[in-house]
């Protein structure tokens, strides 16, 4: 993307991040070896449904993309694996998806989901050779739900949880960011922000993000003083949020 630059007066070209979701781009470390080896352990399943929650940010849109990766490399010939948002399933269409998709991905599942859907989903989908996948930040159980059919259905899930990511996961992880904006940082950066970073997926992805926009701002390669910039900006901003 070609954008003009007010600071510099030039036309500079920005690259838009490229998130890549393939197995091989999967960062696999202790915060997530478990929910990447319930992935992966499909097709035997002890339940025709799995949930992986975990914060923002912390790859369960990946292991999505895994999960159907994984079915369409077992199966005969290619299918159509939706990944729909919890609150796009409604009463006029979760019969049609049920006939048209015996593999679903259900993302983003939280207690505003309309719940008798998603009652007569769970009961389409509980019979053999039918399999969803659930992504959420909170197990069902946590979850406020009215219809105690849906709850008590939705608590016997198998869940498996992603954990806040460990130094390891954080170096890979700050790697890709930057590789995914195609930026090469040095091992000075890394580990400076390794040092000065809230440990979280969120606030991480929220701070490469500053990060590249303050370098492109200024036309700068990515700097310390950068570095100190986008934390100083995102502390601003958290406490501007406990105002709102």
């Amino acid at each position: 993307m070609t954008e003009y630059n007010n600071k510099t007066g030039q036309y500079m070209l920005k690259f838009s991040p490229q998130n890549f979701q393939r197995e091989e781009d999967f960062m696999v470390s202790s915060c997530n070896q478990n929910a990447y080896n319930a992935i992966k352990m499909w097709p035997y399943w002890q339940h025709f449904a799995l949930n992986i929650y975990g914060a923002k940010s912390s790859g369960k849109s990946h292991l999505a993309h895994i999960f159907v990766d994984t079915i369409l490399s077992n199966l005969p010939r290619p299918i159509q694996i939706p990944i729909l948002s919890a609150h796009s399933i409604n009463m006029k269409n979760v019969n049609k998806i049920t006939n048209e998709h015996p593999y679903l991905v259900i993302e983003d599942l939280d207690s505003n989901i309309n719940e008798e859907a998603f009652f007569h989903l769970y009961n389409n989908y509980n019979v053999p050779n039918r399999f969803i996948l659930f992504t959420s930040e909170l197990p069902p159980s946590k979850l406020s739900l009215k219809l105690p059919d849906l709850r008590s259905r939705l608590n016997i899930v198998p869940t498996v949880e992603i954990l806040q990511p460990d130094d390891v996961m954080l170096t890979a992880l700050i790697a890709k960011l930057f590789n995914d904006r195609q930026i090469i940082i040095s091992q000075e950066i890394l580990d400076y922000i390794l040092k000065h970073t809230e440990r979280s997926f969120e606030y991480i992805t929220k701070l490469i993000n500053e990060i590249d926009e303050i370098s492109w701002t200024y036309s700068r390669a990515v700097s310390i003083p950068i570095i100190k910039e986008a934390i100083n900006t995102l502390s601003q901003n958290q406490q501007l949020e406990l105002f709102i």
